[in-house]
């Protein structure tokens, strides 16, 4: 006899071998011992959770000699043809391969025909959502009132595709991913039945890699028993799936912390040499990473086993919660620079490089926060770039060392719109405007100018591009010039058109001008010797 893979050989066969889907199975148990028993159902999930099995499952129920039951009985000669697949009452059908509006006829023209040797004639139809629109519709009256011994199942792993029409006339039943927990409880069943000697840690490693699909599980452990025989070991089941082991991930984490760069380089060479994919080694980083972070919050993610918690725990005293997310921000820009490069080891040591002088990126908020209060900035940086800094509290002495004009107050009387004073605060208006949009209006009443009539200011502005920058911001300007002006004056835009286009001449800005700018500016620019980039 051929031999049979572990997926096929241990499909579950009754609702109770069904793992981590109690909410459907007691249902759907309910359902039969009641006899509530709807006309279709729409399994929807992810892949390998179990949704196909449930719909054979629930057809043995059906049209087992002893039924409607919870418990088929596996042995007549309905629940066999089932189980084998070639029962003349359980049809399945690929939703792939059959997506057309001729298809559904062609299952419309079955359905007037009785069940041979069953109580029911039931339809599962997989990967429903691979039907065409127009063989969804030709569907929905026979889905709404189908023939007395007629059922439908519907699976899918893509329910936004499936029509609307189509799910609202279904017993919808939401499959999950099953726990890291019950893949490892069932796998060891299968083991200890198959005779396999295996260590608690391929399982759970097993189990990871699976990501939720207990079929996966099982085709991941049939891979591991090819090259492993009956003896499987952690360092075996590492070596078939390419999986760094947790320890090379402690020891890159430590020489970050230690700003060890050689040996972290040298680290990674090593890595590039067994061959490991660049981006999976990201990925993996990043997983182990998350799990540092959850052990710090004190949680226990059930991907572990307690055995390792060590080894997160050591990584998570030497780094802070805000080192960890900066890091984990810093492989996330890392993976996507991958996808695209020429030349991956590059962009991955050069990374690394930058992680060990993470301390050493001063934050601009910091920065900003001296430069307003007239300190030095420090090369040395106090915290990584991604903390955010608020200013602290002036103590008493720097309140006393702070020149007295350090900061002038703002004249807030109102001056008497008039001409004279119109010329004196044109500065102000603009800094006003300026801070009060953020738009080039600015800008635009640079190239304009103001004229005071009567209880009117007239802007003569030049050119229609900067008339079409203010327009827009016209209360705005007129709120600011009520607080600057008594009475408000009211505010008429002018166009005046050029003779003839100017052309400008663009200056090439150098550092000192730079530094007339803005005296802040001019403090960083000093602190850093910044230089201009042509």
């Amino acid at each position: 006899m051929s031999y049979i893979v572990l997926a096929r050989k241990y499909r579950p066969q009754t609702f109770a071998e069904v793992y981590a889907q109690e909410h459907i199975t007691e249902i759907l148990h309910n359902a039969i011992v009641s006899s509530r028993i709807a006309h279709a159902y729409l399994f929807t999930g992810p892949r390998g959770v179990g949704k196909t099995s449930m719909a054979r499952i629930m057809a043995k129920n059906l049209n087992c000699v002893e039924g409607p039951t919870v418990t088929p009985c596996n042995k007549c000669h309905n629940c066999l043809e089932i189980t084998a697949g070639t029962s003349p009452d359980v049809i399945e059908i690929d939703g792939a391969s059959n997506t057309s509006v001729d298809d559904v006829r062609e299952l419309q023209k079955e359905l007037i025909y009785a069940p041979s040797q069953s109580p029911y004639k039931i339809y599962i139809i997989d990967e429903v959502h691979m039907l065409s629109k127009n063989a969804f519709n030709a569907l929905l009256k026979t889905l709404e009132e189908p023939p007395d011994n007629v059922l439908f199942i519907f699976a899918t792993t893509e329910p936004y595709k499936v029509l609307p029409t189509i799910i609202s006339r279904c017993q919808r039943y939401d499959f999950k991913r099953i726990p890291i927990d019950s893949i490892v409880k069932r796998l060891k069943e299968l083991t200890r039945e198959e005779k396999i000697e295996i260590d608690a840690e391929s399982l759970h490693m097993i189990a990871r890699k699976a990501d939720g699909s207990l079929r996966d599980a099982l085709s991941l452990l049939d891979q591991v028993l090819s090259y492993s025989l009956n003896q499987v070991t952690i360092d075996k089941v590492r070596e078939i799936f390419g999986i760094i082991p947790t320890q090379v991930y402690c020891d890159l984490m430590k020489l970050i912390k230690a700003k060890d760069n050689p040996a972290l380089l040298a680290e990674l060479q090593r890595i590039f040499e067994h061959g490991t994919d660049l981006t999976e080694l990201v990925n993996s980083m990043l997983e182990f990473l998350r799990i540092v972070i959850l052990r710090k919050l004190r949680m226990n993610p059930p991907e572990i086993t307690a055995e390792e918690y060590p080894a997160y725990d050591e990584i998570a005293e030497l780094f802070s919660q805000n080192e960890l997310m900066y890091i984990m921000s810093y492989l996330m820009q890392t993976r996507a620079d991958l996808k695209g490069s020429g030349n991956p080891y590059l962009i991955l040591e050069m990374v690394m490089v930058k992680l060990c002088r993470m301390d050493e990126i001063q934050d601009v908020a910091q920065i900003l926060a001296k430069l307003s209060g007239g300190g030095q900035i420090s090369t040395q940086a106090a915290k990584p770039a991604y903390t955010p800094v608020r200013p602290a509290s002036p103590s008493v002495q720097e309140k006393k060392a702070a020149p007295v004009h350090a900061a002038e107050p703002e004249t807030t009387a109102k001056l008497t719109f008039n001409p004279e004073n119109l010329a004196k605060a044109w500065d102000r208006i603009v800094a006003r405007i300026k801070a009060a949009t953020t738009s080039g209006s600015g800008i635009a009443l640079a190239r304009c100018s103001g004229e005071a009539d009567g209880a009117k200011l007239i802007l003569r502005v030049e050119g229609s591009t900067y008339l079409n920058m203010l327009q827009p911001k016209k209360e705005e300007i007129q709120q600011i010039l009520a607080e600057i002006f008594t009475p408000a004056p009211r505010l008429e835009f002018v166009l005046v058109e050029s003779a003839a286009p100017t052309q400008v001449e663009i200056k090439r800005m150098t550092v000192e001008d730079l530094k007339k700018m803005d005296e802040n500016l001019a403090k960083f620019i000093e602190a850093t010797d910044s230089q201009l980039v042509p």
